[in-house]
Order: structure tokens, then C-alpha cells, then sequence
């Protein structure tokens, strides 16, 4: 967000020249000067506010993107500072070139050249297009939201980090959703000692999905679990084998009113059957519904001491 404010700052700094502070050093990250320069296309007309070397001006394109070997012979000084309209006053640009020269070199100076004899500036302003925006107009959450462009996606972000619950509990369950917990399948592909099979159930191999979701073990934890809050048709059924879309589910069914409170009944509940689950596998415990609903109410109690009104059930 913060990368995102100072990107408004360099959008005025080239768009409205009657801000008082314009010209003056501006202390902008690096990755937001990037995205800037990457975001925005540029229209020439006088070409008195267009960077001749670095801006998106000539088809889209900046000269680094058409004529790199060019470019990078150009000091980054001169780059930074040198506009359009000064660039074709006198032919300067050419004298801006600096350093040997190859074959690439002359190849791509001579297409340059050609392409920019046809170039002819207006009397009218440049015009300054912001590519993220319909409207053409910068805006701080566009700008936001371009540096995630690419970004791979958790869908159940929005129900788990904005959850009431303590981060270790959230960290726990981000981990289980992308198959990151140290389950029997993950200790097999890397041959560590492990239980051959599902220690709550012992009828099917383990994953973290079955362990949370699919086991017949976790299927009575739930509706004891759920029952109780009036929600015993949200417990996970033969289908709902992936914990995520199962919570998805169960939410969604959930009154609008029981929703916050829920999300942190289920976070407890898979914390709480993995603690149950480690003390089986390291500790010798039996499986037992007793002792890990007596674990869960236990820990609930203090959940519901801590947590605000709107997240209990």
C-alpha cells in the first residue's frame, strides 16, 4: 500500500506540473518507480513533459523496449532528464549516444532513425495514460492491485486471515489448505520414519485432507462439534474431501449472523484434531472422541472468554 501512495505521487509529478513540490527529490521505492514506469503510455504532442529515452511513447513502447543496444550506450543521467521536444531540438538525441558501438549497435540505430524521421510533435500537452485503469486515470487501488498481477491465488484467504484467532492457529491452517503439514504422504516422499496409515482411522492413507475432512474420525468430531450450535447439517460429508472447499461450503449454509463465529469454531477444530492427532502419533494417546472434545471445549472456553461477542457461537 505504501508503494502504491508514493506511485501517485511520480502520476501528479507527470501529470499535474502546478503542484508546488514538483522538481524536488521524492523518496519513492524502487519497485514502485518500476511498476510506474511500466504502467504508464504516454501521448506526445509538444514533448516537453514525455522522457525522450525511458517513457512509453513511440507505439506503446519505450526506446529500451525497441532499441536496448541504443539505450544502454545513453547515460542513465541523461536518460532520466532529457524530454522529447529536447531530444529533436537540433537532432540532439543522436549526441546523447555514448560508448562502442557493434553491429546490433548500428542495426538498431539506423531502424531508430528511420522510425523516428516520422515523428512530429503538436502544439497540443502530452497525455499521460495509466494502463491499469478503464478510465485511463491513476488510481491508488489499481496500483495496489497491479503489484499482485501474477500472484498465485488462496481463495480461502479471506475467511481465514480475517478470522478472529491467534496467528499460530491461522499460520497452522494456511499450511494444511496448501498440503504443507508433516502428514504420512509428506514423510513417505522423503523417507522419514512414518505410521503406515491413518492413526484415527486406520483404514486409509493419510494426507492432511483426511485427517481434517474426510476421516470418519474427524466426520463424528465435526458434529459433535457443530451439533451443539445448532449446525449439525454442516458436518462434513462422504464428498467433502478437501478441507477448504468444505469450509467454503459450510459457511456459505451458515446464517449471515453466525458466519464470524463459525470461521473460528473451525480453525479451533482442525487445530485442535491435529494436536490430537501429533499426541496419537508421538505420544502413544488412543484415538478418542472423549478426550478431544474435552481438549476442544476446553480450549474453546478460553476462546470465548478472550474473543469478541460477534465471534461467538
Amino acid at each position: 500500500m505504501s508503494w502504491a501512495l508514493q506511485i501517485r505521487w511520480l502520476w501528479f509529478q507527470k501529470t499535474d506540473l502546478n503542484r508546488p513540490w514538483k522538481g524536488l527529490d521524492i523518496p519513492v521505492h524502487s519497485n514502485a518507480v518500476a511498476l510506474f514506469h511500466i504502467s504508464i503510455v504516454s501521448h506526445v504532442g509538444q514533448g516537453t513533459n514525455t522522457l525522450f529515452w525511458s517513457d512509453k511513447w513511440l507505439f506503446g513502447c519505450s526506446l529500451a523496449e525497441l532499441a536496448p543496444s541504443v539505450v544502454a550506450a545513453v547515460p542513465i543521467k541523461i536518460r532520466q532528464q532529457r524530454t522529447v521536444a529536447e531530444a529533436f531540438m537540433e537532432r540532439q538525441w543522436p549526441r546523447d549516444i555514448q560508448g562502442g558501438f557493434s553491429l546490433v549497435w548500428l542495426y538498431e540505430y539506423f531502424q531508430l532513425w528511420d522510425v523516428l524521421l516520422e515523428v512530429n510533435l503538436s502544439e497540443d500537452n502530452d497525455q499521460h495514460t495509466w494502463r491499469f485503469d478503464g478510465s485511463g486515470s491513476f488510481s491508488t487501488k489499481s496500483a495496489y492491485q497491479a503489484f499482485f498481477n501474477g500472484a498465485m491465488t488462496f481463495e480461502p484467504w479471506r475467511r481465514l486471515w480475517k478470522a478472529w484467532a491467534s496467528s499460530k492457529y491461522k499460520v497452522f491452517l494456511w499450511l494444511a489448505i496448501r498440503n504443507k503439514c508433516w502428514t504420512v504422504d509428506r514423510l513417505a516422499r522423503r523417507g522419514l520414519p512414518h505410521p503406515d496409515r491413518c492413526v484415527f482411522c486406520d483404514q486409509a492413507d493419510e494426507d492432511i485432507q483426511h485427517i481434517l475432512t474426510d476421516c470418519v474420525f474427524a466426520r463424528e468430531f465435526w458434529y459433535k462439534v457443530l451439533a451443539p450450535v445448532g449446525m449439525p447439517a454442516n458436518t462434513p460429508g462422504q464428498d467433502d474431501d478437501v478441507f477448504a472447499e468444505w469450509w467454503k461450503k459450510a459457511r456459505k449454509h451458515a446464517d449471515k449472523t453466525k458466519r464470524k463465529g463459525l470461521n473460528s469454531l473451525i480453525i479451533l477444530g482442525a487445530w485442535t484434531l491435529w494436536k490430537h492427532r501429533n499426541s496419537c502419533v508421538y505420544e502413544g494417546v488412543r484415538p478418542c472422541i472423549q478426550l478431544i472434545m474435552r481438549e476442544f471445549n476446553s480450549e474453546r472456553q478460553l476462546w470465548h472468554l478472550a474473543g469478541p461477542d460477534r465471534c461467538r457461537l
